[in-house]
């Protein structure tokens, strides 16, 4: 009797727990949903001491133009294409220099190995705010003697958001690729293959889901960053984490065209989560929890 009582008990705590994190999310994102299918008169004049003014979920006049309207006021369509570009480029890189580096870490045995590790990991205890002033420096000197444009370019952004995913995308793939029993390469290499062969043909199909996992959060890490794309882009280069705040001027805020624009730029996370779910928690559940 006691323990079925505790059994329903852990039951209840875990729906309870669950409708409270569902909630915290969701929440917040169906009222955005619900903003950019409303006025912003409507929204502006929201008043909760008067019943015809007061906040509702159900648009009072239901339209469309703010998402017809999304590029007009603000550059958005360029901040996406942008936003894309880097993004993308910040994947790509990240996997595949984590993917070299986290091989070399779980199946090499060097000296500095053991320093390597720790180093890498003591990166992630500073904020990084403290590394701002440091890049924008890096980038002022790499111009001024190779002749290199950094700043407000699409290569600088890249190495910006690769040099920050590097650190955890290495130790989380070092970890999955440890799951993966050496015997494999072993045998693999008593059939031919150099470390090089079996790293591509043996131990990479079987990374998949730790892959996923890395560029997952690689593609998203660079998608939100604000704080470095605030000074190391310029027009030319702007993202959308940047472009939504145009919406807010000293003048007006356009709050409903700020909701349709975070719709519409959250869309790309949305699809790309969606088609990788399964690898991604595959890759974060076997890289993060084991090692």
């Amino acid at each position: 009797m006691k323990k079925a009582l505790k059994k329903v008990f852990s039951k209840l705590f875990f729906y309870v727990a669950l409708f409270i994190v569902l909630a915290v999310v969701l929440i917040p994102y169906l009222w955005m949903v619900s903003g950019s299918f409303k006025t912003t008169l409507e929204i502006q004049s929201a008043d909760v001491t008067k019943p015809e003014l007061s906040p509702s979920w159900i648009p009072r006049k239901f339209t469309w133009e703010n998402y017809l309207r999304v590029n007009r006021t603000v550059r958005m369509l360029d901040y996406f294409r942008n936003s894309l570009i880097i993004s993308i480029g910040t994947m790509i890189f990240s996997v595949i220099i984590s993917l070299f580096a986290a091989y070399g870490l779980s199946r090499f045995n060097f000296s500095w190995k053991h320093g390597y590790t720790l180093l890498t990991l003591s990166t992630q205890m500073f904020p990084g705010i403290s590394f701002l002033i440091p890049y924008f420096m890096m980038f002022v000197l790499i111009r001024y003697y190779l002749g290199i444009p950094m700043q407000n370019t699409y290569w600088g952004m890249i190495f910006t958001y690769t040099s920050f995913a590097l650190p955890f995308s290495v130790l989380m793939l070092r970890n999955f690729l440890d799951s993966i029993p050496r015997e494999i390469d072993e045998q693999a290499q008593i059939d031919g293959c150099t470390p090089f062969g079996a790293l591509m043909r043996v131990i990479l199909p079987l990374s998949k889901p730790g892959i996923a996992a890395v560029g997952i959060y690689s593609f998203i890490m660079a998608w939100n960053e604000v704080l470095f794309a605030t000074v190391l882009t310029g027009r030319e280069t702007k993202t959308v984490a940047l472009g939504l705040l145009e919406y807010i001027t000293a003048q007006q805020a356009r709050w409903s065209g700020m909701m349709a624009a975070c719709i519409l730029v959250s869309i790309p996370v949305l699809i790309l989560f969606s088609f990788m779910q399964k690898y991604i928690i595959e890759g974060l559940v076997a890289g993060a929890t084991k090692g």
